[in-house]
């Protein structure tokens, strides 16, 4: 299987992580409200980062706007393709 037919999975933790981001919560405020160190939140987040394939917060909220959206309109419980959200929130630079 290419990484382009891979389906993402989030935890429960990304999952936590993401919706504060798309919140627009600081670092800092994510790990007030979940008990963790800001360094912890920016790791974590990190390696989010890494598995939906985007560069910044901001494309990470944009993607997991969509990943929410996409999971809705499947159905909880299904996985959504990395083809059909992460490239589209990749910037050219």
């Amino acid at each position: 299987m290419s990484s382009m037919d891979q389906e993402i999975e989030l935890t429960a933790i990304e999952v936590q992580l993401l919706q504060r981001l798309l919140s627009g919560a600081s670092n800092k405020q994510i790990g007030r409200e979940l008990g963790k160190s800001e360094f912890t939140v920016r790791n974590q987040l990190s390696l989010a980062f890494q598995k939906i394939g985007v560069a910044n917060r901001m494309q990470a909220a944009f993607w997991f706007r969509a990943y929410r959206a996409a999971r809705e309109e499947r159905g909880i419980g299904t996985s959504v393709p990395l083809f059909g959200l992460a490239a589209e929130w990749r910037i050219s630079e």
